[in-house]
């Protein structure tokens, strides 16, 4: 493979990413995602101890349930069978976790996700939302085991994603004929 080849090279996806937590508690956190933040209940699938063996995720097997978003993305819950987790420190400040630290959901209306997470006791990183920049508002909180989770407002996200913009109207327009 030449240099050139491995400068234009680009992974190349057929469906939205698709984040994977691992639980302690699998009930409580499919109820927190589907009851509280409105995800939808996609699947629930158990896997093998020798599958998951084979695979590299753990000796015993496990159980995935995947939840769908509005959108099209899905969160994965997973829960290791046998494997006895412990609930991780949860630091006090969303930088001081090394890793992926955190899933945003990009929304219409913060202060209305703000409001129905107060209304179920979720606790918020600030008393409210922060504008970030100028047309840009967001909030962090936590789901039950720690996970620090972003909804942001953008008031012009054609502006912030304008690929998705773009890509919408290619597919409009793909399905319309002109009329001699």
């Amino acid at each position: 493979m030449s240099t050139e080849d491995e400068k234009s090279w680009s992974l190349k996806m057929v469906s939205p990413l698709e984040p994977g937590i691992v639980c302690v508690d699998i009930e409580r956190m499919l109820n927190f995602y589907t009851e509280v933040l409105g995800l939808k209940f996609a699947t629930d699938a158990e896997a093998s101890p020798e599958m998951s063996t084979e695979f590299g995720t753990g000796p015993d097997g496990f159980r995935i349930i995947r939840l769908q978003t509005p959108y099209g993305e899905r969160i994965k819950l997973v829960q290791p069978k046998k494997m006895s987790l412990q609930q991780s420190k949860v630091p006090a400040w969303v930088f001081a976790r090394q890793g992926i630290a955190y899933l945003t959901f990009i929304v219409p209306d913060v202060n209305e996700v703000t409001t129905r997470l107060k209304k179920y006791n979720v606790q918020l990183m600030s008393k409210g939302p922060v504008e970030i920049r100028k047309g840009i508002t967001a909030i962090f909180t936590c789901d039950p085991e720690g996970n620090f989770l972003e909804f942001v407002e953008y008031a012009d996200l054609a502006s912030y994603r304008p690929d998705l913009f773009k890509r919408a109207n290619s597919i409009e327009g793909e399905g319309k004929t002109s009329k001699p």
